[in-house]
């Protein structure tokens, strides 16, 4: 079963402090001229009319843009799990779909797998093959009193959140490339071929 695009927000988690990247705000990363976090707002365009930006600073510069954001609720860049409840206690829809603002190589196949539902969950999230993605998930709203109640013990790993929770894992293993993330000019250069297919 698909999920109906009016069910669904989804946020760009754009809120941390980019230190790997000496302090540069990753969602202003800019590839072949063009904002990357632009470019992943016109995929997301097609599966939602909910779209989001979860961002700390340079908020001027998002609405410029014409992106609405969200400031995280809690202070002192607490991570993306408070992103994600930022994101929680604002959306008004059933779903919550995240997504970092460094990746490039998002593809729509994302999101068709992060849709189509036919299993019992709290939370799915994306696993490469490797390892779990945890950024890359679909979060029912009605989690809001759970996740803040975790936070309130002062824990911030989102993977120990989602173990408490029904947690689904969605294959991605033969889609690896779309969690390939830029957090460093040498990360550009690596990555350079693919981005540039990617992002024209």
């Amino acid at each position: 079963m698909n999920i109906n695009k009016e069910d669904i927000t989804i946020v760009i988690l754009a809120g941390g402090k980019s230190e790997r990247m000496d302090g540069q705000d990753k969602g202003l990363m800019r590839i072949n001229k063009k904002y990357v976090i632009k470019h992943l707002y016109d995929i997301c365009k097609e599966y939602s009319n909910e779209i989001y930006v979860n961002a700390n600073r340079n908020i001027d510069i998002y609405n410029k843009m014409g992106l609405i954001t969200w400031q995280d609720i809690l202070k002192d860049y607490q991570g993306p799990l408070s992103g994600i409840y930022t994101s929680l206690f604002n959306t008004k829809t059933k779903y919550l779909i995240t997504l970092p603002c460094d990746g490039p190589l998002l593809s729509h196949t994302y999101f068709e797998r992060m849709t189509n539902i036919n299993n019992h969950f709290d939370v799915r999230a994306a696993h490469n093959g490797d390892r779990i993605q945890p950024v890359y998930s679909l979060i029912k709203k009605d989690l809001l009193n759970n996740l803040k109640s975790f936070i309130d013990t002062g824990q911030r790993k989102i993977d120990k959140w989602y173990n408490q929770c029904s947690l689904e894992l969605v294959d991605f293993s033969d889609e690896k490339n779309i969690f390939i993330n830029i957090n460093s000019q040498e990360d550009l250069i690596e990555y350079k071929t693919l981005i540039n297919k990617s992002i024209k």
